[in-house]
């Protein structure tokens, strides 16, 4: 099977058409968005790095992970719930429509819309009310709930081409999305995604073109660079270094802004979509600890990704807005969990299902074969589900979930940016939350609302240590991947899940 799948890449590599250009980029992911050039839908790399290329965001993050100018060059609270925002002038869509008020108010009425609430970043841009004119370049953004933070939030905003986007079909523009970013498509095929440089952007790219092709698992890929078919490939095995610099290629490792955890699904989806809690022995948070107390998350650090990050004891991480410093990982103390089963009415142990996503990293089933066996010792049956990440993804959002446990991350600089999937908050009705606990609601709520940031992040701590006397998954550590590159690539530095594709560049 590892060699059909090798030779499918090959083939999508040397049959699929190409740029020709001199300076061209080859890469190859785990997957492509399976929604193509939605701007509305996706949020990690490497599967929306085509997003990264074609779009830009109303701010960003710098490498220091705080705000930074955009498509907005400069923001001013008006009040909690208004910001105004000066946009950056003389920027075109690659189909030449100018950038500019109307772009921003119509990208805010789609996201007001029940399907663009249902949308990844219509989700997270749930507050944004409406975008009222002031001129062509300033818009006043209206919050339905203050938002000390609105601007760091505006980082995942992406405005695409607003006639464009209102015209053509929905396929039609997926296929060939039309953005102000450093790159267009000129190709979107199954597993391959061709583009050129945009040389009006107003960050033009170095680059003569990039092409993105999708290698599902790590074999397939770590060939492709093997045989020069590729010149970047993001998502290796952290042991593949000798291969890799063997044929004179560089090991990059990538930290990204993700808290790797085991989601506890403790409620169902019902027709009136009240979010009751399910029946499961994890519903007991007495459980919940004890499964964070029964994995020895050192071990698995130490042998399946051989050192390459530590431990996280929050769903956030360190020098994100609202981190609970005090906080330290869950001891690997199997005694305890084993007394708080048998407190919980467990004594004999339990039976409960993960549902792993499979095919992107063999080390993703190492990790869960590895906790498989710490519980056990805990009386803790873990039985292992695998399935497509992108059907666990909507069943997780729908609320047909069939487990008691999935892979899930946290990926923000706002330690509370993805409380929405695990509270009884429901910012977005359209999405159902995996995990509701009430006694935590008022606080989070609270903070939330706080606009005065220094007791907002108070409050933030606050919930953290609720959340880690009551957790809401078996906490991991941050995500760290790993990335082949040329020795030819340069201005290669990914940050905060962000790819800056305007500073690559290709030597001779």
């Amino acid at each position: 099977m590892i060699r059909i799948a090798i030779a499918a890449v090959a083939a999508t590599l040397l049959s699929a058409p190409t740029v020709a250009a001199d300076k061209v980029l080859k890469v190859a992911i785990g997957f492509v968005s399976a929604k193509r050039g939605n701007p509305y839908e996706g949020i990690s790399i490497p599967p929306v790095l085509p997003h990264h290329a074609v779009f830009d965001t109303l701010t960003t993050l710098d490498k220091k992970g705080q705000v930074a100018p955009a498509l907005a060059l400069s923001w001013t609270a008006e009040a909690p719930d208004r910001w105004v925002f000066r946009l950056r002038s003389g920027v075109s869509y690659t189909n030449g429509e100018p950038f500019n008020v109307d772009a921003l108010i119509a990208s805010a009425e789609h996201m007001a819309t029940p399907k663009g609430r249902a949308e990844t970043i219509g989700s997270q841009m749930s507050q944004v009310a409406r975008v009222e004119r002031i001129d062509d370049l300033t818009a006043r953004v209206h919050l339905s709930e203050p938002d000390g933070l609105f601007p760091l939030h505006a980082a995942s905003w992406r405005v695409p081409a607003p006639k464009a986007y209102a015209e053509l079909p929905r396929d039609q523009f997926d296929a060939a999305p039309v953005g102000t970013g450093p790159f267009r498509v000129t190709a979107w095929e199954a597993g391959k995604v061709i583009m050129v440089a945009n040389r009006q952007s107003w960050r033009a790219p170095k680059l003569d073109g990039l092409e993105i092709v999708e290698a599902p698992d790590e074999t397939s890929r770590l060939q492709t660079f093997l045989s020069r078919a590729s010149m970047l490939v993001m998502g290796v095995a952290p042991d593949n270094r000798a291969e890799i610099e063997a044929v004179g290629g560089v090991m990059f490792t990538r930290k990204t802004l993700m808290v790797h955890f085991y989601g506890f699904h403790t409620t169902q989806d019902t027709p009136d979509r009240d979010t009751p809690i399910r029946d499961t022995p994890i519903k007991d948070p007495r459980v919940r600890l004890a499964l964070n107390l029964g994995v020895d998350r050192e071990s698995i650090i130490k042998t399946v990704l051989l050192g390459t990050t530590t431990p996280a004891s929050q769903l956030a991480l360190p020098g994100t807005f609202g981190y609970a410093d005090a906080l330290k990982p869950y001891p690997y103390d199997p005694e305890r969990a084993k007394k708080l089963l048998a407190e919980a009415g467990y004594p004999n142990g339990l039976t409960l299902t993960l549902g792993l996503t499979a095919g992107l990293r063999p080390s993703d089933t190492l990790n869960a074969q590895q906790a498989a066996a710490d519980l056990a010792k805990i009386g803790v049956n873990l039985e292992i589900l695998t399935r497509p990440q992108q059907k666990q993804q909507l069943d997780m959002f729908t609320g047909k979930l069939d487990v008691d446990l999935f892979t899930m991350f946290t990926r923000s600089v706002d330690a509370m940016a993805d409380y929405r999937h695990r509270s009884c908050l429901r910012p977005v009705l359209a999405r159902m939350p995996f995990h509701c606990d009430p006694a935590i609601v008022d606080v989070a709520k609270r903070a939330t609302a706080e606009t005065d940031l220094e007791k907002r992040a108070a409050l933030y701590r606050q919930v953290a240590e609720l959340e880690y006397e009551s957790p809401a998954g078996i906490v991991q550590w941050q995500g760290a991947e790993f990335d082949a590159l040329s020795p030819k690539i340069t201005g290669y530095d990914p940050a905060y899940d962000l790819m800056r594709l305007d500073e690559i560049d290709l030597r001779p």
